[in-house]
């Protein structure tokens, strides 16, 4: 983000009043220089304030009453910025420049503000809701007072603090916050840039390396040498020089934890704040120091105060500097506009609902061939999408998941009796009726099928687990259309929907008509290897068996417990698979199995070769669904045996694995009353690590009393 305006009322030394980058069309100055002033300082913290999310606030361990004119009164700011989609996300398409407010009270706490309540935004029209979050990639601001001290080996680089993004600018507040430790931050950049080769590790250590040695006259050669002791050419530096570079240092650490995936974060766009940089050194190193800086973040604006010496001494070429305020072209303008539908649709028209499904409803693409050769209008929404007009409602429910019931409960409130809902979420007897049911599918409903077919050939299943629906809702295998009728013409990619196809008894002869029909397959609710004989199992790797884009080779397999390991270990040799195949196996959670038996499982699975894990946590099927005695999970051996699971690493998919960690996270405090230390480390060692002290929290509310 780049901040634009701050409008404040009843600050102790400002009062009231207006702070402006006056922008120009299309650019911002880059550096905005302040005096030293007692009142810049305050004003320095308003708009740190402003940006803050509100909750966070309190956190920061200030005396907010110094920043109160009238004590009786909330400190009231409103702001301005301009936000980056490199930055900020989708959120920011199509309306980069927005404002909020907030009114803070003197004990820190505080609370947004409503657009009515914003007297110098309500008539602009860039009012908008700004929602807090924990990603330190949105609303990027660092802040730095003009005294400071460092860390020394006490340092948190694992987010374990679910308040880290405050240290971005907690030393503008206080004087006792420490920044980074320097040397250990170098330690990490070496490790991933040079000894692994990590892209944004390896540019920052470059971009820092030729600018010390190009504006501060610093050689920091052993930065890039594979065998260097960082922490030794640290401390060698003089006590000065290392004081001019630990902002730098701090800088490049959040942007590096913040942007991790960027080629480059010192690329990327912010505000940093600082107060009287110009007592890191003196002339003729500040003005080089600034030229570091400025050359160091291209695209990074600068709020700073400075002494009027200094002043006088600030490049020049630095101080014309602007910013581009340009909004990325990347919005798929014409997608999102298909997507958008009517709030009133045409007369007699019929409007069919997918409350939940991933994959097209072919329920409602038969609705719909229903309805059109009628010479109804048709129109396909998501979710719980709200029409008037609409003359039919129908709405197919697939899961019985909370969220789903959820928009199932909203779609009942708004339409009343005059909807139908329908679905394996809502009622497993309602069925289509047979005139409908028999009607081929209508594809125009969902054109991103493109050139692929769904459809049944057969529905049912032999097996009556108490964790599925379809013992209930199919009951045992049938037969219900043939390969003819679901594939159109030069149609050759078919998603199949089979609940069981190979325990059908004439499986065989269907695989062998797609074989010779030379068809790709997804075979999308899995395969029962239990079914698998070696001929069929030569007829599957005949067929090309795809994933559901049909982008790559995928085979999907079922491992819901560890039962008939040996007899899977057997059927699965005829496939002849190697390390480099996809083969996918959705592996249910939660229902009857001890933690040993899911760890068997899972080691199982991971000696099989080109074998990866979809992990589905147990859902009950409806109130009626059984319910499960799990007291029996945990064992005496339950910390030795997590340790062993986190060492069961697969090639691909791990990202789903995390979902099975996380769950077994909360059921291990809960059971123990404590946290397991290694396992919350892996739920975060690759994903959303910033997120890693708010769930430590959130997990510390779990354990027993």
């Amino acid at each position: 983000m780049y901040l634009i305006k701050l409008h404040y009322n009843n600050a102790k030394r400002n009062k009231s009043g207006k702070f402006d980058t006056h922008p120009q069309i299309g650019s911002i100055a880059k550096w905005t220089i302040l005096s030293s002033e007692s009142t810049t300082l305050e004003l320095q913290r308003l708009m740190v304030l402003a940006t803050t999310t509100p909750h966070f606030i309190p956190i920061l361990d200030f005396p907010f009453e110094k920043l109160f004119h009238r004590i009786n009164s909330p400190l009231h700011l409103e702001f301005e910025i301009f936000r980056h989609s490199r930055t900020e996300g989708k959120s920011c398409h199509g309306r980069p420049l927005v404002g909020s407010g907030l009114d803070i009270f003197r004990d820190g706490t505080s609370r947004r503000l409503k657009k009515r309540e914003c007297s110098e935004l309500s008539s602009t029209g860039i009012y908008g809701k700004i929602r807090p979050s924990q990603n330190p990639a949105k609303h990027f601001l660092l802040a730095y007072g003009a005294r400071f001290s460092a860390h020394d080996g006490t340092d948190d680089f694992d987010f374990s603090d679910p308040y880290y993004t405050l240290n971005r600018s907690r030393s503008l507040f206080r004087d006792d916050h420490k920044l980074t430790d320097a040397a250990a931050l170098l330690e990490r950049l070496h490790f991933k840039g040079v000894k692994y080769k990590k892209t944004a590790s390896l540019f920052i250590l470059a971009d820092l390396y030729m600018r010390l040695k190009m504006y501060l006259k610093i050689d920091p050669a052993s930065f890039l040498n594979p065998s260097a002791d960082l922490k030794r050419t640290w401390r060698r530096h003089r006590p000065w020089k290392r004081k001019m570079m630990l902002p730098l240092l701090d800088i490049c650490r959040h942007l590096y934890d913040a942007f991790p995936k960027s080629q480059n974060p010192l690329e990327m766009p912010g505000v940093i704040i600082l107060e009287r940089p110009d007592t890191l050194c003196a002339d003729p190193w500040f003005s080089a120091w600034i030229y570091l800086i400025d050359s160091l973040l291209p695209n990074m604006q600068f709020i700073v105060s400075l002494a009027e010496k200094a002043q006088e001494h600030f490049p020049e070429a630095v101080k014309s500097k602007r910013l581009r305020l340009q909004h990325s072209a990347n919005v798929p303008s014409q997608e999102k506009a298909a997507a958008r539908l009517p709030t009133r649709l045409p007369k007699h028209s019929v409007l069919l609902i997918d409350v939940d499904g991933k994959l097209p409803n072919l329920a409602l693409m038969k609705l719909s061939r229903y309805y059109k050769e009628k010479g109804r209008n048709v129109v396909l929404a998501r979710k719980n999408a709200r029409m008037h007009r609409v003359d039919e409602i129908f709405a197919s429910c697939i899961f019985n998941s909370e969220s789903s019931m959820r928009q199932v409960r909203a779609l009942r409130k708004y339409y009343g009796n005059d909807i139908n809902i329908g679905g394996s979420g809502v009622d497993l007897a309602l069925r289509l009726p047979e005139h409908i049911e028999s009607l081929p599918a209508d594809y125009e409903l969902y054109p991103e099928l493109k050139d692929r077919a769904i459809g049944f050939l057969t529905r049912g299943c032999p097996h009556k687990c108490p964790f599925c629906v379809v013992p209930e809702k199919e009951g045992p295998p049938r037969k219900v259309s043939n390969l003819a009728s679901l594939l159109g013409p030069q149609i050759k990619k078919l998603i199949l929907l089979d609940d069981n196809l190979l325990a059908h008894e004439e499986s065989e002869q269907m695989l062998e008509e797609m074989a010779v029909m030379g068809l790709q397959v997804n075979f999308t609710q899995s395969l029962d290897l239990r079914y698998v004989s070696k001929k069929k199992a030569r007829l599957l790797r005949d067929i090309e068996c795809m994933n559901t884009r049909f982008t790559r080779p995928n085979y999907y397999f079922s491992l819901n417990n560890n039962k008939r390991l040996s007899i899977i270990s057997n059927k699965y040799k005829w496939f002849e698979f190697k390390r480099r195949d996809n083969v996918e196996f959705i592996c249910m959670y939660g229902f009857d199995t001890t933690l040993a038996q899911d760890v068997e499982r899972f080691r199982f699975l991971r000696s099989l070769p080109g074998a990866y894990v979809f992990v589905q946590a147990y859902r009950p099927i409806g109130p009626g669904g059984p319910r499960i005695d799990d007291s029996s999970f945990f064992d005496d051996d339950a910390d030795r045996l997590i340790d062993e699971l986190i060492g069961i690493v697969f090639t691909q998919n791990m990202k789903s694995m995390e979902m099975y960690y996380r769950w077994l996270s909360r059921k291990y405090a809960l059971a123990f009353g404590k946290l397991h230390d290694r396992l919350v480390d892996t739920i975060f060692r690759y994903n959303y690590r910033y997120r890693k002290g708010e769930y430590i929290a959130t997990l510390a509310g779990t354990r027993k009393r």
